[in-house]
């Protein structure tokens, strides 16, 4: 299945949600955070379970005993981010977001000027504060942030969000100028992701992006650079996702609280925080050795 049908299939997912929204079907919110970690362990965690196959296509791993080291390493930097969090949440929260912003801007890598995917990327990472300032205050003081700082990130988001529409509106123009073009299934989708970080609560618009676009787009890049059917990245993957679940159980029993969503809520966002910066640093690699 290639970027296109990816991309087609998340419009038609897009439009289904609006359409839910414009006719006041809203899920409670414990369901949208269960639906959350399990689109993101099935649909998400698999594009990060290849980082081993990259790593050995840079020649990062040739015998066993670098591949031990890449897997300490690896492992550590996910831990030690995990740990900066729980010690700093407020300024791992803004770690994140510009960790998370620079790498989902590497979507369009091959379609747009940085300045122009770093706008796009601001708009997914940052659009929610618009619409949904209360819901996202909610959201990151249950990730142990002071409410007083949650507000100056969501300020702080608001701003990115203006900007990344400055950059986006510019780069059109800029091709209106020039009579360049983009594809236009490019340009629908980077309106849909407008209107989704507008519309669509956080939660939902950020599962919807992550699981379906920015996922499936990074299997189909690294499986075929490793000459890798999608199918068969998703296979050798599943011991990677089946590990990261006895962990999230694990940390469950020990560390968990009574209140099972605030739980996941917790650990889907902090995980992804710690093994994102192991993966976006490694993919950073990878595509530098392809300039």
């Amino acid at each position: 299945m290639n970027k296109v049908r990816y991309t087609q299939i998340y419009l038609c997912v897009f439009l289904l949600c609006i359409i839910g929204a414009l006719l006041n079907l809203h899920l409670p919110e414990s369901y949208m955070i269960v639906g959350l970690a399990i689109a993101v362990t099935l649909l998400g965690l698999p594009h990060g379970a290849l980082d081993f196959a990259v790593a050995k296509s840079l020649k990062l791993i040739s015998s066993f005993n670098s591949a031990l080291y890449f897997i300490l390493v690896y492992t550590a930097i996910s831990a030690f981010s995990i740990a900066l969090w729980v010690g700093f949440p407020a300024t791992s929260l803004g770690l994140f977001f510009c960790v998370s912003i620079y790498h989902f801007s590497t979507d369009w890598r091959n379609t747009m000027p940085r300045y122009a995917r770093l706008g796009m990327a601001s708009i997914i990472i940052c659009g929610s504060s618009i619409m949904y300032s209360s819901t996202l205050l909610t959201l990151f003081t249950l990730l142990f942030l002071p409410a007083e700082t949650a507000n100056l990130i969501i300020q702080g988001m608001q701003i990115m969000f203006w900007i990344g529409i400055a950059a986006f509106a510019y780069f059109i123009v800029q091709l209106l100028k020039t009579h360049l073009t983009l594809d236009k299934l490019t340009l629908v989708e980077c309106v849909a992701l407008v209107v989704s970080s507008l519309t669509l609560t956080p939660l939902l618009h950020f599962a919807l992006y992550f699981c379906l676009l920015h996922s499936p787009k990074h299997l189909n890049d690294v499986g075929e650079e490793l000459q890798l059917s999608v199918s068969k990245a998703i296979i050798l993957s599943l011991p990677f996702v089946a590990l990261t679940i006895v962990l999230a159980a694990i940390l469950f029993e020990f560390f968990g609280v009574n209140d099972v969503n605030v739980d996941l809520l917790r650990w889907i966002f902090i995980g992804l925080f710690g093994l994102t910066m192991s993966h976006m640093l490694l993919i950073n690699l990878w595509h530098r050795s392809h300039r």
